[in-house]
């Protein structure tokens, strides 16, 4: 099987490209332009009618969508116990918490930064979406931090999906202004991304050269 990509640099194609490089799956990447009805390829809004990336084409033609699903996805389906707990285990409870809080309490603040535009129609109110956007991320990665005292993975002691979605997330926050890097939050990001898959992967993305 040979999976099929659309993404983007910089966008949560990261978190998806992390676990497929991990597993060792097979997949080609097709870049995504544009916003809204300027999207490109013009067939991507019948893949995901948001038109949101990332988009996960499987071989029956199916599409998944939404950062957190795929991963989570991927490692139940290519997992061998190292990245996805299994469906009996206690750690499996932690990391359907962990990647649901992500998704809900990391992912937004980070596109009100990003996209500030995307949340208000004043442009005069951009800044103060960005500033209250600001405060967010300091509070809810505090619950993830204090989680994860004592431990060198959210879940478990072995990496897993949810490591690969929160190093994403504090890759991001550490190259915004005005967010705050602890030191124990910047060891797990730096640990997990000098992982050699994910190492090739965040070059990639940070290159601009994506496909």
């Amino acid at each position: 099987m040979t999976y099929t990509l659309y993404g983007r640099p910089r966008s949560g194609s990261l978190t998806v490209e992390f676990l497929l490089e991990e597993v060792g799956a097979p997949y080609e990447r097709k870049l995504v332009t544009g916003y809204r009805d300027r999207i490109r390829p013009p067939g991507f809004a019948e893949i995901d009618p948001l038109r949101q990336v990332p988009a996960l084409v499987l071989d029956d033609g199916s599409a998944m969508t939404e950062s957190v699903a795929i991963p989570m996805w991927l490692a139940e389906t290519h997992g061998d116990g190292t990245r996805s707990p299994a469906a009996n285990a206690p750690e499996r409870i932690a990391r359907l918490r962990w990647m649901s809080y992500m998704a809900a309490a990391l992912c937004p603040a980070s596109m009100q930064i990003v996209h500030p535009e995307n949340y208000t129609d004043e442009p005069s109110h951009r800044d103060g979406v960005v500033a209250r956007a600001r405060r967010v991320p300091s509070h809810n990665r505090s619950v993830v931090r204090d989680a994860m005292a004592g431990r060198g993975y959210i879940v478990g002691e072995r990496i897993a999906a949810a490591d690969l979605y929160l190093a994403m997330f504090a890759r991001w926050f550490a190259g915004m202004d005005g967010i705050g890097d602890a030191a124990s939050m910047a060891s797990f990001r730096d640990r997990v991304l000098a992982r050699p898959a994910i190492a090739g992967v965040l070059a990639r993305h940070e290159s601009g050269d994506w496909t």
